[in-house]
């Protein structure tokens, strides 16, 4: 406790700005140890802080400790884990250290005490990025957008991957098929022209369509075209209603699908030319297709020069502007008030006439003469003269409308009658966007897309609530973690389970960090009511967050107990089938799988029975037995002088029923006649034993 208290009075606790603002005011230099709630602060240096303050600081050396998080000046270092010392004189920011690098900080501390009143300094305000700053969020920016340009160079790796899996798949089962495209000026009526030459070619159309087309149609049929149509052209057909035909290529023609598809395309965007017979005169035929340009306008930028003359373009909204030019303001308001005049001219004769009349027919009762007042009896002051300043600066602050010319270019653009891919796997992505019912024989449908979610962290320590919500709502929470903050990108992973995190050192900044789809609203809101500490902004937000949390190498505590499941799985059975045939040697009755002629009761013993066979031919390997006439028991049967060939049970052993040999604890040594003199000879491989017989 007396440290502590040592503690307090050496560093003042500054926790608001009203306390910060009165610790700038001291005289000399000011040290501020800044820290965040979640860190804390550095109190491994305190002994070296008081040793230079008594040595060579004295009153000259202000010590404090500043809370980032309640301390609106020092907004910029909230969630840092890094400690942060900065240095201050007259009010002023002169020099900011990071780290805990206690001899550099006792360095830089009596540095600055030399220079305290010296003129020639640098200050920065408080909120001021000082060069270090700059330099460390330089880095930081840098290494995020290197970061970003690799998620998506890896998200876009990993679609292309998946897109060149479905088209190899299109194209192994459908090599003998194309897409053609037509432009959206060529409807149904013409498809008989158009099915001509394709007739001539023996191409067959087995199937066509008529499809709304989308720019994310194109995106994915284009990730690996070679003649991908133009941005401008796929801007005008967004949107649009087109013909496409699904063409089956003829069976004696061999060559690729674009160069096929190709021809037929040239047959009907060119001229055809023939010779009367009779006149020997050239007859021309037009296209069968032929392009369509379509003329749009585009808005010219402030500055921009172009070539071309625009043609009158049609009159465009008006803009108003406020102007409060006196003279424009009086020169609109003369103008309204010629017209109001004209218009009430008109009217007031009407109106007057009107009056006239009534007042003939009606007359009032006669108003009695009243006695002269004095001027000064009645107050006649109705403020005229505010009204008349009013009006004038109402009609200064006038709104007039004025046009302003827009400018603008023509650009032509040519859409052509029909699109032909360059290569097989632009038509294997046709197939797959548009003619997606031909493929259902063989390939598989798309994976469910992942949806909108968001990141929500909470406290560790409230973890029992909140993993109950979660399994209760396991559908919407598919990840979760346990974290040593909540800063997406800069926190370290503890543990993906509440077990493993039990088991491991705790801190009370440590955080659970739940990646929660946007589904649903009442699983939020069931999560939310236990205060998170971070919550996503939106999905998109959610969507770069959870990555960084949740990356695609990370593995929940169920998958990595089935993954660890099936590795156990393997040797056990691997071991098992080593056993068995350790111990059961004699049980083989055919050379080409001897572990299908072990009975079934050999697999299933018990680990007692396992351990009794393994300890008995450990004995039966090591310690031969030798029987009369020289040979050897049934142990030392499957050697590698026994042909691989032939059966390996002993002769006299005993076999049940259905040829499988009886397991070697039931065969005697007495019953094993002696062996031949062949069999004797130990080490003799297959052939050579074979050559023997």
């Amino acid at each position: 406790m007396a440290k502590k208290g040592g503690v307090q009075q050496l560093q003042a606790d500054i926790q608001t700005d009203e306390d910060f603002e009165k610790f700038l005011e001291r005289p000399g230099l000011l040290v501020l140890d800044i820290y965040s709630e979640w860190c804390g602060p550095c109190l491994g240096m305190v002994g070296s802080l008081r040793k230079i303050k008594l040595e060579i600081g004295g009153d000259n050396l202000q010590l404090a400790i500043c809370k980032s998080d309640t301390i609106s000046y020092l907004k910029r270092f909230c969630k840092k884990s890094e400690p942060t010392w900065m240095f201050v004189t007259k009010g002023k920011s002169t020099n900011l250290l990071f780290g805990s690098n206690t001899p550099k900080l006792m360095k830089l501390i009596a540095q600055e005490l030399e220079m305290l009143n010296k003129p020639q300094r640098t200050f920065y305000e408080i909120t001021e990025l000082q060069p270090e700053e700059v330099i460390r969020r330089k880095i930081k920016q840098d290494a995020e957008m290197e970061a970003i340009s690799k998620e998506k160079a890896a998200k876009k790796k990993k679609r292309h991957d998946y897109l060149n899996s479905m088209t190899d798949t299109i194209i192994e089962n459908m090599p003998d098929m194309g897409v053609t495209i037509f432009g959206p000026h060529i409807n149904r009526d013409m498809y008989k022209k158009v099915l001509e030459p394709a007739d001539n070619m023996k191409l067959q159309c087995k199937d066509r369509r008529v499809i709304s087309v989308t720019r994310a149609d194109f995106d994915v049929v284009n990730y690996a075209c070679p003649n991908p149509l133009p941005d401008d052209v796929l801007d005008q057909l967004d949107q649009k209603d087109l013909m496409m035909c699904f063409w089956k290529m003829p069976e004696d023609d061999r060559r690729p699908i674009p160069e096929v598809l190709n021809t037929y395309a040239h047959m009907l965007t060119k001229e055809r030319h023939e010779v009367d017979m009779l006149t020997e005169e050239e007859i021309v035929h037009p296209p069968v297709l032929l392009p369509m340009d379509l003329t749009i306008e585009i808005e010219l930028e402030e500055g921009e020069e172009w070539e071309e003359e625009p043609e009158p373009e049609p009159e465009p909204v008006p803009k108003k502007l406020h102007i409060k030019n006196e003279e424009s303001a009086a020169q609109a308001a003369t103008a309204e008030t010629a017209e109001g005049e004209d218009n009430e001219g008109e009217e007031g004769s009407e109106n007057a006439d009107e009056v006239g009349e009534v007042g003939e027919a009606d007359e009032g009762p006669e108003i009695p003469d009243l006695p002269d007042l004095p001027m000064n009896a009645l107050d006649l002051d109705f403020d005229l003269d505010d009204d008349k300043e009013r009006e004038e600066e109402q009609k200064a602050e006038q709104v007039v409308e004025v046009v302003v010319q827009k400018r603008y270019r023509k650009k032509v653009i040519r859409i052509p009658p029909i699109w032909v891919a360059g290569n097989a796997r632009t038509h294997a992505a046709l197939i797959y966007v548009f003619f997606r019912q031909q493929t259902t024989g063989f390939l598989p449908p798309d994976p469910i897309p992942e949806p909108p979610h968001i990141i929500m962290a909470f406290d560790a320590y409230k973890k029992r609530d909140l993993l109950s919500v979660a399994e209760r709502l396991k559908d919407d929470v598919p990840r979760y973690g346990f974290f040593s903050n909540d800063e997406a990108g800069e926190a370290k992973l503890i543990a993906n389970s509440a077990a493993k995190y039990a088991t491991m050192p705790q801190n009370p900044t440590d955080k659970i960090v739940f990646k929660v789809n946007k589904q649903t609203s009442h699983t939020m809101l069931s999560l939310a009511t236990y205060g998170p500490s971070y919550v996503s902004a939106d999905a998109v937000i959610g969507y770069e967050e959870a990555l960084k949390f949740f990356p695609e190498s990370y593995k929940t505590a169920e998958q990595e107990a089935l993954e660890q499941a099936e590795k156990e799985a393997k040797p056990k059975k691997k071991k098992s089938r080593t056993k068995g045939e350790a111990a059961e040697p004699v049980t083989t009755t055919s050379g080409e799988d001897s572990g299908e002629s072990r009975p079934p009761t050999a697999r299933e013993e018990s680990a007692e029975d396992e351990s009794a066979l393994e300890g008995g031919a450990a004995e039966a390997s090591e310690q031969p037995t030798v029987v009369e006439g020289g040979g050897t028991t049934a142990a030392e049967a499957p050697t590698e002088g026994a042909p691989a060939n032939e059966a390996a049970v002993p002769p006299g052993a005993e076999t049940s029923g259905s040829g499988e040999a009886v397991g070697s604890d039931q065969v005697s040594t007495e019953a094993t006649p002696p062996l031949s003199a062949e069999e004797k000879t130990p080490q003799v491989a297959p052939t050579e034993a074979s050559t023997a017989e």
